[in-house]
């Protein structure tokens, strides 16, 4: 019997095309998604690897300290436990093997056979080979004989623990990465097979309406047949799929996915324009219909204009049916549809690619802690202890000035912006003494901070309101400032920086500190500066003052850098040497005050330019400009919010620096006097008189 199968020929190439494509394309996706899944335990096997380095180095210090046979008896199991786990772990990345997994399993792992992991396995192996011969003879011993029978393994195994135990956290942190990227790279090309995938079900799907059409000529059975069949597609479907024609209208037939990503019912007929009103804006809307009119353009090619698509990633906002917004992340793809050599078409392809975004912002933050973690610990670490104390210790009093002034009430405008005055000094002095610590990322939330009251101080209309966001921010900087409060008590337990208690003025070693900070900036500036310190580790001070002295002095160098010294090129043009000099400097006067300085051989104050920007900001006219003398044009620098720097940067720029410096000066009882030549320095001399430092003293 014949069922006139003939005339679907091309109907049935097509399907068994399709269907060969979903096998051949679900076939290659098992078999890499297997190998990323295999990958995946990989990351977490050398992820584990590096948590057991650090708890050999606990469980090796937990040893060394322990003062009776039990302790011992535990910190030396969990030390057996850790070194087997970690040798065995390393042996199997290098040969391959079975591991125990993390819920004690066994798991198989396949040899890291990368360059780079073989590269950084062969380091690990250099550094581990020699501490496992170390702990070997450990590990032999009874945790109940006498101390005086072990001691002589334990200072050996400690000190090598010491010299190469972040070495060996880095090394298998590079481990991690590298796993990582490698299952990331498998990653890419399992989406690449599912585009290619995807594109070529498109054109099988085209030709399949191709061919529908067709027989729309001779039948309109066949012409029903080929619209419930193109509509079981579309409701099959899970990316939006439609037509546009050169008039940008949105053809009668589209896939049901269109529904649940826009909400809308019925697009037939509808421009292209109204499907993205509301959610994007005017501009985006502008630049995707010129997109469109250059793909019916055939003098274009279209890959070369692909890159052009303005909405191949974007964050929408979607209205629903009662009221509220559907957060959502779409990406559009843009085809042509060619019919006898003529563009007649162009296929949009719209995708929710919102769980893909989530899951990289997932992916992206838990690697950005994992970073921010071992910077976190590795700052704290080459930290001078007792620095790092104080700055807790004055950040801490910081946050609660800042607090308190946030809950100040204010009427006038004058009154709020003496309130983001007084916050922005406090703000930015914290911000000095973490950059001087060379915590960036303490000072990078600081500055932003400050970017947020620098808005505020441009409305010319403000609020209580208006200050909510700045609470926020400041539980954001108070949480992460006890985060590394914590780690250094932890840190401080083991002995590896100063103890977290009251830290005495001269326990720290301030001219280092201070020249540190100096070539620090200098590098960031292409400068070269040399310092000249004296006094501040001679002269006895109470905690209190030497930490309000050390936030002054530390201002005044950031000042005389960013401000001061020129680069070495403008340096020689007027015939002084390439590096520039800072001389600071601290003494106790007879009648028992203190005197700062700090003088730079730099260019000076510019005289005109301060006075220019006091004009700019209000401050002056041009009138009281004229009659200026020299001193009152000098305190013009100590107002808030005037600078002399063209832009604004991490180290300079928002005219804080010395507002907050007479601020602290202020607050001390003191005084503050300026002077500068024209293209031969600067000094900056501040006095402190008795009384103020037997107030600080009580007040401690």
């Amino acid at each position: 019997m014949n069922f006139g199968f003939g005339k679907y020929r091309g109907i049935i190439v097509s399907i068994a095309l399709f269907l060969l494509l979903d096998a051949s394309v679900l076939t290659l996706n098992f078999y890499i998604s297997y190998e990323i899944s295999e990958d995946a335990v990989g990351v977490n096997i050398a992820g584990r690897q590096r948590m057991l380095s650090q708890r050999m180095m606990k469980s090796l210090l937990d040893f060394q300290l322990a003062e009776d046979a039990d302790s011992r008896r535990q910190a030396l199991a969990e030390l057996q436990r850790t070194t087997e786990l970690f040798d065995a772990t390393l042996q199997a990345f290098i040969h391959g093997g079975q591991i125990a997994g993390a819920d004690g399993s066994p798991v198989a792992l396949q040899a890291a056979n990368s360059p780079l992991a073989a590269e950084v396995l062969s380091k690990a192996l250099a550094i581990w080979q020699p501490f496992n011969g170390i702990l070997s003879p450990l590990l032999a011993v009874d945790a109940d004989d006498s101390l005086g029978e072990i001691a002589g393994l334990v200072p050996a195994a400690v000190a090598y623990g010491r010299r190469h135990n972040v070495r060996l956290l880095t090394l298998m942190n590079d481990l991690t990465v590298e796993l990582e990227n490698i299952a990331d790279s498998k990653a890419k090309r399992l989406r690449l097979i599912q585009t290619v995938g995807i594109s070529l079900a498109i054109i099988n799907f085209l030709i399949i309406m191709f061919h529908f059409l067709r027989q729309l000529k001779t039948s309109d059975e066949k012409i029903a047949l080929a619209r419930e069949e193109t509509v079981e597609i579309l409701e099959t479907v899970n990316e939006g799929l439609f037509l546009l024609d050169r008039d940008q209208v949105i053809g009668g037939q589209y896939s049901a996915a269109m529904h649940s990503i826009f909400g809308h019912r019925d697009l037939a007929g509808k421009h292209f324009d109204s499907l993205l009103d509301g959610i994007v804006s005017d501009k985006q809307s502008h630049t995707a219909s010129s997109f469109i009119n250059l793909l019916f353009d055939p003098r274009k090619k279209q890959k070369l204009i692909g890159d052009l698509n303005p909405l191949r990633q974007l964050e929408v906002h979607i209205p629903q049916a009662d009221g509220s917004f559907a957060n959502k992340h779409l990406s559009f793809d843009f085809s042509r549809v060619e019919k006898g050599g003529q563009i007649v078409h162009i296929l949009v392809t719209v995708q929710d690619i919102s769980a893909q975004v989530q899951l990289a912002r997932e992916l992206e933050s838990a690697k950005s802690q994992g970073e921010e973690q071992l910077e976190l610990l590795s700052t704290v670490i080459q930290s001078d202890g007792a620095l790092l104390q104080e700055f807790l210790h004055n950040s801490f009093r910081s946050f609660e000035k800042i607090n308190h002034q946030l809950k100040q009430s204010a009427r006038s405008r004058e009154q709020y912006l003496d309130k983001i005055n007084q916050i922005a000094a406090l703000i930015h002095s914290y911000k000095g003494e973490a950059a001087a610590l060379n915590l960036r990322r303490f000072a990078s939330q600081a500055h932003d901070f400050e970017d947020l009251l620098a808005a505020l101080r441009e409305r010319p209309q403000l609020s209580g309101q208006d200050f909510l966001g700045l609470a926020v921010h400041l539980n954001a900087l108070i949480s992460q400032t006890e985060t590394i409060a914590g780690v250094a008590s932890k840190l401080a337990e083991l002995n590896v920086i100063a103890s977290p208690v009251t830290v005495a003025g001269n326990s720290a070693d301030r001219s280092a500190h201070f020249r540190q900070l100096v070539a620090q900036l200098a590098e960031g500036q292409g400068k070269q500066v040399e310092v000249l310190c004296s006094g501040f580790d001679e002269v006895q001070l109470d905690s209190e003052l030497a930490s309000s002295i050390n936030a002054i002095a530390v201002q005044l160098l950031r000042n005389a850098v960013s401000h001061g010294i020129e680069s070495p090129e403008a340096r020689r043009l007027v015939e002084k040497t390439g590096c520039g000099e800072v001389d600071i400097r601290l003494l106790r006067r007879r009648d028992g005050s203190l005197r700062i300085s700090v003088e730079d051989d730099g260019a000076g104050l510019d005289r005109q330019a301060i006075v220019q920007r006091a004009i700019a900001a209000g401050l002056l006219d041009d009138a009281a400009a004229e009659g200026l003398d020299s001193k009152a044009m000098l305190n013009l620098i100590f107002h808030p919010g005037l600078s002399t720097r063209e832009t604004v940067d991490e180290d300079a720029g928002r005219g804080q620096g010395m507002y907050a410096v007479r601020q602290a000066v202020r607050e001390l009882g003191g005084r503050i006097s300026v002077r500068s030549r024209s293209g031969v320095g600067t000094r900056f001399q501040i006095t402190i008189p008795q009384l103020a430092a037997e107030r600080v003293s009580s007040a401690a």
